[in-house]
């Protein structure tokens, strides 16, 4: 599978829209972090800067990217890394060394999670390079970065479970405005289920613990054991949309 796998990552690596992503978030973030310095935006946008920003810019700038235009940045690749493809015809195209339409959506599957957990060590680089340029060394406190590190590898599982979860939408529906339609409905509920007070609805939800019980925890260390648990719901929801996804792959019929 490993040669499918590398022909699927050149494919993506390809894609101009990462480069362009993530060009416009370094600036956002660069001008960002200036910004909330001044004593305009600190009253414009009611923030603490010695909240904020320093040690917890990192983590304070993480919300931007994994709440919502994470998400957003992953439907709109995904869909053009596998909805054009079969729109097109060319996805479950048999090829000249015999790869089964399962390993092809597995080695797709493989580099998509893969590059969502990039993706988000990316941006922990973007948001410490320009953290580093606005405060200097004081970023670096101990104590901060490792809190911060944690959360940010909590946001590559997520995020990579909210990509399987992507590709099993776009695999059952086989089309592009479907899934992002679907991806949007995901978002409201998200918020929803935030707002409501049915503890055991947000237990269970793969967005609650990353996206509102770690913000509770916002420059703060996390309880071991609940990150555990955390780690266990998001695990159990991508197993489950991975083999929605291998499901579906067999059950297509051209």
């Amino acid at each position: 599978m490993y040669p499918l796998t590398k022909l699927y990552a050149q494919k993506m690596f390809r894609l101009k829209l990462i480069y362009i992503f993530f060009a416009c978030f370094f600036t956002a973030s660069f001008f960002y972090a200036f910004l909330i310095s001044t004593p305009q935006m600190e009253e414009l946008l009611n923030i603490n800067i010695r909240i904020v920003g320093r040690e917890n810019f990192p983590e304070f700038m993480m919300r931007f990217y994994v709440g919502t235009v994470g998400i957003l940045f992953n439907v709109f690749l995904l869909t053009l890394f596998i909805c054009e493809e079969d729109r097109s015809k060319i996805l479950y195209q048999p090829l000249l060394h015999g790869e089964s339409r399962s390993r092809m959506i597995q080695s797709k599957t493989y580099v998509a999670v893969s590059m969502s957990i990039v993706f988000v060590l990316l941006i922990a680089i973007i948001n410490y390079t320009t953290a580093f340029i606005r405060w200097g060394y004081k970023i670096f406190e101990t104590a901060a970065v490792i809190r911060t590190i944690e959360k940010y590898l909590l946001s590559g599982i997520y995020m990579s479970c909210i990509t399987l979860g992507i590709i099993a939408l776009c695999i059952c529906t086989r089309n592009t405005w479907k899934t992002i339609f679907f991806v949007a409905i995901y978002i409201l509920t998200d918020s929803f289920i935030y707002s409501s007070n049915i503890l055991f609805l947000q237990k269970i939800w793969i967005g609650y613990y990353l996206n509102l019980w770690a913000f509770s925890y916002e420059y703060q260390k996390m309880p071991l054991k609940e990150m555990l648990w955390e780690v266990f719901i998001m695990v159990l929801y991508g197993i489950m949309f991975y083999q929605v996804s291998l499901y579906r792959t067999k059950k297509i019929d051209f």
